[in-house]
C-alpha cells in the first residue's frame, strides 16, 4: 500500500476512533447537520440494544430487526427537525411505541416466560405492578379447563417435565404438548393490558436504569 494511502487509511481510523468519543449531544449536533458517521456511531451504540429489548417479548428476529431499522430510517429522515435533550430516553420511547404498535394491530403475542422473569427480577421496586401481574396470571390458571389446569401447574409450579407429567397422568407427551400450548396461549391473551407496562420493564433491564 503506497504510502499516501497509508496515512489516509490511518487518519479515516483516528477519526472514526475520536467520534466513538464523543457523547451523544455532540453527534446530535453533527447528525442535524447531515453527518453520516455520526448516524453510524449512533445506529452501532444503540441498535443492538433495541432489537435485543424487542426480542425479549416476541420471538421473531425478522420483525424485531425490521423495527429497529424503521426506528433509524426515520431518525435519519428527521434528522434536521430533531429537539432531542437525550438519545437514550428518545430511542427507548421509540422502541416501545413501535413494538406495542405491533403487539396490538398485528395481533402478536408476548412471551409468557419473559414476563415470568421479568416480574421475577426487575420488578422488585414496583410491588403493586408484581402482585397485579401474579393475581392476573392466578386467575387466568384457575378459568383453565380442569385437565389443562392440572397439566399447566405441574408444569409450572412443580416443575416436572413433559415426560413425567404424561407418566403421572398416563396420557401421551403430545396431549401434554397441546394442553401447554393451549395454557400459554389463554393466559397470553388476559395480559394485553399490560402491555405498556411489561415492555417498559424489558426496556428498563435493556439498558439499565
Amino acid at each position: 500500500m503506497p504510502y499516501r494511502s497509508v496515512n489516509r487509511f490511518t487518519a479515516a481510523m483516528l477519526h472514526d476512533k475520536e467520534y466513538q468519543m464523543w457523547p451523544d449531544a455532540r453527534l446530535l449536533g453533527q447528525l442535524r447537520l447531515d453527518d453520516r458517521k455520526a448516524f453510524e456511531i449512533l445506529y452501532h451504540k444503540y441498535s443492538s440494544k433495541l432489537f435485543y429489548a424487542a426480542y425479549n417479548l416476541f420471538r421473531d428476529k425478522d420483525v424485531c430487526e425490521d423495527l429497529v431499522q424503521e426506528l433509524f430510517i426515520d431518525l435519519w429522515t428527521k434528522r434536521n427537525q430533531l429537539n432531542i435533550t437525550s438519545l437514550e430516553a428518545y430511542l427507548k420511547v421509540a422502541i416501545r411505541h413501535r413494538v406495542l404498535f405491533y403487539l396490538r394491530t398485528k395481533k402478536a403475542s408476548v412471551d409468557l416466560a419473559v414476563i415470568e422473569t421479568l416480574v421475577e427480577k426487575y420488578s422488585a421496586d414496583s410491588k403493586l405492578f408484581q402482585d397485579d401481574i401474579t393475581h392476573l396470571l392466578e386467575d387466568g390458571v384457575a378459568q383453565l379447563p380442569e385437565k389443562c389446569r392440572q397439566i399447566f401447574t405441574l408444569s409450572r409450579k412443580e416443575y416436572l417435565s413433559n415426560k413425567e407429567i404424561a407418566t403421572r397422568l398416563n396420557i401421551s407427551i403430545k396431549t401434554v404438548e397441546n394442553q401447554i400450548t393451549i395454557a400459554l396461549r389463554y393466559l397470553r391473551t388476559g395480559l394485553t393490558d399490560y402491555l405498556p407496562s411489561v415492555v417498559a420493564l424489558v426496556l428498563l433491564h435493556m439498558f439499565g436504569k
